[in-house]
């Protein structure tokens, strides 16, 4: 619901604050629960009514139509007048994301209504992201980005690795670490889960399930993904691939997974939500993640959330702070034939083995990401400025 009320509170600003934003709107949102605040998102015309209305917790800025200005983020003084009315009785500003226009205008509010600004990067800073268009970022860096980040209250990252990463460019005083909250999954029936999951799939019940869960986007590695499959001479051993189209589509990884002859052992599903999720979450051996970047994963947190082990890149920010637990199979490279080493002592691996890691990565979310440890470092934050 958008705000009415005139009392002070925050306004969190974004970008693409729409379903396939995936953990950026999801972080968003649990700021907002917390900061009592009112979302803000520039959101480009080309997302659809229903995205757009998705979360209705969320006020849409039009972004500009133009090929340059819309990459940008632009929005008119005309298209930001309904924005602009809600910055009244604002106490503080979060910027979610930067190198587009939101964040020159989140830090404007900020400077006029003589308030404190947060900048939650969600993983910009990792140089992973300077290795293509990098002109245009590393020239926005440096005419505004240090800036920005300089004069926050605080810049946010969800791990220490996020941290570290962003060192190459920034490393003020005020910088924090927060991890994102993650809600812990029932997992009573993950027996009935990982049988179901198994007759859904019409694959026998001593098969092994490795799960790709997010958007098919080359940086998370989709095709490569089912690459590492092709490797594996255990038949038992499949795939699951879950989540919207992104630069890649489910019918491509389909005709990947044909030409590389195992494509009934790889099952591309499209997205899924809710308690779905959860059961194919509950249902795997091993969630895998080989992507580039991931300042935070929700879908590995998820996972661990219940009890199911991980298979993490060093592109996996989470990854180094799991290291201690032992909670699946951390990779030191990007290699496929890291990858591979994994998940062949994964098919090696008794459930006991299994069921070991999973709930060591369970007891590792209940400790570090809990909601009420997420809420109460927030609220410190926020009560320091006073």
């Amino acid at each position: 619901m958008l705000r009415t009320e005139k009392k002070r509170h925050p306004l969190l600003v974004g970008t693409e604050v729409v379903p396939n934003s995936g953990g950026m709107s999801k972080t968003m949102r649990a700021f907002c629960g917390v900061l009592d605040g009112q979302i803000v998102s520039f959101t480009s015309k080309n997302a659809s009514t229903s995205e757009k209305s998705a979360f209705p917790e969320v006020f849409h800025v039009d972004t500009s139509s133009n090929k340059l200005l819309g990459w940008f983020g632009w929005a008119s003084s005309w298209q930001r007048s309904g924005a602009e009315a809600l910055t009244k009785d604002v106490n503080l500003i979060t910027c979610h994301m930067m190198l587009r226009y939101h964040s020159h205008w989140a830090r404007s509010v900020a400077k006029k209504e003589d308030i404190p600004y947060w900048v939650i990067p969600h993983g910009q800073l990792d140089p992973w992201v300077y290795t293509y268009r990098a002109g245009v970022k590393q020239l926005w860096l440096r005419l505004f980005g240090r800036r920005i980040l300089q004069t926050a209250q605080y810049v946010i990252f969800a791990t220490e690795s996020e941290r570290k990463k962003a060192s190459w460019f920034y490393e003020g005083a005020n910088t924090r670490v927060v991890h994102w909250p993650v809600e812990l999954i029932d997992v009573s029936k993950k027996d009935d889960c990982r049988l179901g999951l198994r007759r859904d799939l019409g694959v026998s019940e001593d098969s092994r399930i490795l799960l790709f869960f997010g958007r098919l986007h080359s940086m998370k590695r989709p095709l490569e993904t089912i690459e590492l499959l092709s490797k594996t001479n255990d038949s038992k051993l499949h795939l699951v691939v879950v989540g919207p189209d992104g630069d890649i589509s489910a019918e491509r990884c389909r005709k990947e997974a044909q030409a590389l002859g195992v494509g009934s052992r790889v099952h591309v599903l499209g997205p899924v939500f809710g308690e779905k999720k959860n059961q194919y979450l509950l249902g795997a051996d091993a969630f895998i993640s080989l992507s580039h970047r991931e300042n935070f994963g929700h879908t590995a947190a998820e996972a661990l959330a219940a009890a199911t082990p991980v298979i993490l890149s060093p592109g996996n920010d989470l990854g180094p702070e799991l290291a201690s637990r032992s909670c699946g199979w951390l990779l030191e490279s990007n290699d496929l034939e890291d990858a591979l080493s994994a998940i062949e002592d994964l098919t090696r691996s008794d459930q006991n083995d299994l069921r070991g890691k999973g709930n060591r990565g369970r007891d590792f979310i209940a400790e570090e990401c809990s909601p009420d440890r997420f809420r109460r470092a927030l609220l410190e934050m926020k009560n320091s400025q006073a």
